[in-house]
Formats: structure tokens, sequence, C-alpha cells
């Protein structure tokens, strides 16, 4: 209603939060949309921490807000003025990209959008958690699996030091996160990778590259069981997985799993 009697939709409060801003915190989708469709500018910034809507919807949590605005970031006047790729990773004044906000905060399923879209997996932060802190550190800081196994399937460096030369292992132990430091430990098994820079997957039809990455998660998770056993009750060994087995030892037992398999499946049907 607002809006028909030609409200500002840019019109700010006194911390200069916009109307699409809060409709983003709060998770309103529909307004969210129907703001978008008014010409709200999604590239304006707060005065509390220099954020945008984008960044809040990371914050908050709620990945159908950012799809809708990553959606409207694709048009003309921002892809011309910005860049879209400048967009999804805009930082605020503590240096944190969307990305960074939604893994300390522990969302998957944002962290997910934001890296399907072009999110900088192994950026550093400036002064935000801790300075030069990478995503991967965040979500370990936070003690969140989901967020870890999603930003080391998207490639995600384990060797990555913060401004104190931390590892994100070490913040993991610090925090007293078994789990997360049993996957972050350089000792154990390299995550399988999902292959998002190379051309030929941004070409797949949506239900093959759904696919493709289920079966790289199904793979990880089988090699998750055997990191994971035995983690609940020690930290890993900074020089042995959690099962006993060196690095060299496990991989002999990924080169069976059911990845490889899928992916050969995968193949036959996209040939067909």
């Amino acid at each position: 209603m607002a809006l028909d009697l030609c409200v500002e939709p840019d019109a700010v409060n006194r911390h200069k939060q916009t109307a699409l801003m809060l409709a983003a915190m709060h998770g309103r989708t529909e307004c969210v949309r129907r703001l978008l469709d008014a010409g709200a500018n999604i590239l304006m910034f707060d005065s509390s921490h220099g954020r945008t809507c984008l960044h809040y919807a990371a914050y908050y949590g709620h990945s159908d807000c950012l799809r809708a605005i990553l959606t409207a970031a694709r048009t003309a006047p921002v892809s011309q003025s910005w860049g879209y790729a400048r967009f999804v990773n805009v930082r605020d004044d503590t240096g944190a990209t969307p990305l960074h906000l939604a893994a300390r905060q522990g969302w998957r399923r944002c962290v997910h959008v934001l890296l399907e879209n072009g999110a900088i997996v192994s950026a550093s932060s400036g002064a935000f958690g801790f300075p030069g802190s990478t995503p991967l550190h965040l979500a370990a800081r936070g003690g969140s699996l989901d967020c870890v196994r999603q930003l080391l399937s998207w490639g995600a460096d384990r060797l990555q030091r913060d401004s104190v030369g931390r590892i994100p292992y070490e913040v993991a132990v610090k925090r007293g996160h078994v789990a997360c430091a049993a996957l972050l430990n350089p000792s154990s098994a390299e995550p399988l990778v999902w292959p998002s820079p190379l051309k030929f997957i941004s070409e797949l039809e949506p239900d093959a590259k759904a696919l493709l990455e289920a079966a790289l998660m199904e793979a990880n998770r089988e090699r998750e069981k055997r990191i994971l056993k035995g983690a609940k009750n020690s930290l890993p060994s900074p020089s042995r997985s959690d099962d006993g087995a060196t690095v060299s030892e496990f991989n002999l037992t990924v080169g069976a799993s059911p990845y490889r398999a899928a992916i050969v499946s995968f193949f036959h049907w996209h040939a067909q």
C-alpha cells in the first residue's frame, strides 16, 4: 500500500537502513520481492556496520531473500555499475563478506547459495571475528559442521592462516568443536571438492548439476564417517586420521568411493 501511494522505496531510518534491509533481516521474502520490483536499490549501505541488504539476509539466515536479491543483482544497472561478482563479495566496514557472516552464524543454506553464486570461498576478513579469518575459520569458531562441510567441498583451504597464524583446525580445537576439528585436521584425508571453477559445470542443466553435487556430498559423508570415528571422546591426532589409518592408507579407500561410480553413471546419463 505504501509503495502504491508513491512512498520512496529507498527511504531510510536513523541507521540508514532501508525497507529492503529490514525485510531481508526479518526474512520477509514477498516484501523483498515487492521492493525489488519497485526499484529498491540493493547497493545502499547502512551507517551501523556498512552493510547491504545482502549482508542482512546472510547474517540472519534467510536463503530465499538471498536468492531474490542475487537475482536482482544480475540486472543491467547493477552489473554495469558494480559487476555481479563484486556485489556477491561486497564487504562491510569490518571487511566481512556475506559469506563470512553466514558461515559465522552457521547458516548452511545461505552458505550454499552464496557459494553457488560466486562467493570467494577463502576470502580473508578484516577485523570481523578475528582479523584475517576466512569463512572456514568462522565456521570452525562457531562449531558449524554443516558449514565446514560445505566450505570444504567448495575448495576452502584448510591451511590458510589468520593474522596470528592459526589455521581453522586450531580454531576448532581451541573452541572444543571435536567433529569440526576432525574434518579440518591437516593430517586427515583431503575432502572431495566440487569442481565449480570448471566451465562445463556451470553449463549443466539444473537437474544434472544437482545429481553431480549430490554424488559428491554423499561420497564426502562416507569419508567423514571414517574421519569422525572415535572423535567423540578425543580430539584428532595431528599426525593420523581418527580411525588410526595414515593419510596414504585412507586415500586408498577413497578410490573405491561411491563418488566415482556416481560420476561414471552421470556421464553415461548425460551422453544419452
